[in-house]
């Protein structure tokens, strides 16, 4: 039953960490991209200084389906298996 548990938060810990790595990474995206509009690289218009919230805003889905994926593949490979008495 401890196993059990332990995977259990594992798998949650794992998949809140990518969601959270996700969140922190795509406004890192948007903040690059706004850079490299300032430096005269690309042409972006009138969204460039609002790309890091852009990011953030559209990031949201991706970051549940990423996180909730990596949930699952944690329990399923902790916890799909019996063990062999």
């Amino acid at each position: 039953m401890p196993q059990k548990v332990g995977a259990v938060v594992y798998g949650l810990v794992a998949g809140f960490s990518t969601a959270l790595a996700t969140s922190a990474a795509l406004p890192l995206v948007g903040l690059a991209f706004s850079l490299a509009g300032n430096m005269g690289w690309i042409h972006l218009g009138e969204y460039q200084p609002w790309l890091p919230l852009i990011g953030m805003e559209y990031g949201f889905l991706l970051r549940l389906v990423l996180g909730g994926f990596v949930c699952w593949r944690v329990w399923r490979s902790r916890l799909g298996k019996e063990p062999s008495e």
